[in-house]
């Protein structure tokens, strides 16, 4: 006989098992964690998983559906408050604010950016396909707004050109997150990102930097073309 689920009466039971799942996929993999490990962890019975996710995948979908829209909400927030103002900083800076606040900063969470952070970069390591649909699916239209506002605000550059220059902001933003302590190490301990604030007063103009940066020539290169270096072996 069936146990009896009591836990699906329990409003809170979802966002446990959302919050340990999240937890357990960013430290053990997405394909190193089962069901029933997830069930013994949050304190539920199979059938709560069932009752309110169905499986696996749909858990991580909606991971990823409680992280991304409140972000992306913000983002979208902070950018139509963007404005030329003298008392303001340049409109290129309080864009790249606008971008980089809310996935650094998480007011009621400020372990929840740097724990989704691997979450997406072990599932990328162990399935890709399924890591681009859902970055692609929840973050390509607002990357693209932001993209257009750059764009305004760049006119002497291409689009081109600009989509490169985004790229390295979403490199910048995901290797503070997801790997802090490497700095940390190397300057011993004068910086820190745990200190979400100090991060982005210096990510800001840094990337504000790139983005002013004149557009490379097509000898930019002076070494010229080379072997690749695997990526395990950078920095």
């Amino acid at each position: 006989m069936a146990e009896p689920v009591t836990e699906i009466n329990d409003l809170q039971t979802p966002d446990r098992i959302l919050a340990t799942a999240e937890e357990m996929f960013a430290e053990q993999g997405y394909w190193g964690v089962s069901l029933r490990s997830i069930t013994r962890a949050s304190g539920v019975n199979i059938a709560a998983i069932h009752y309110h996710f169905g499986s696996k995948q749909e858990l991580l979908e909606r991971i990823f559906e409680k992280r991304c829209a409140p972000m992306n909400q913000e983002r979208l927030r902070l950018l139509a408050e963007c404005r030329e103002d003298a008392a303001r900083p340049p409109l290129l800076e309080q864009i790249l604010e606008a971008y980089l606040r809310p996935s650094l900063i998480w007011p009621n969470d400020p372990d929840g950016a740097p724990r989704f952070l691997r979450l997406r970069a072990v599932l990328s390591q162990e399935h890709e396909t399924l890591a681009a649909n859902l970055i692609s699916r929840h973050f390509n239209e607002v990357s693209r707004t932001f993209v257009r506002s750059l764009l305004a605000v760049l006119p002497e550059f291409s689009e081109e050109e600009v989509f490169w220059r985004f790229q390295f902001l979403l490199a910048a933003q995901y290797y503070t997150l997801s790997n802090p302590g490497r700095v940390v190490i190397l300057s011993d301990g004068k910086c820190d990102p745990s200190d979400s604030e100090a991060s982005l007063r210096h990510m800001v103009p840094f990337c504000a930097a790139v983005f002013r940066a004149p557009a490379p020539s097509s000898d930019a290169l002076i070494f010229g073309p080379s072997l690749p270096v695997p990526l395990a072996k950078v920095g």
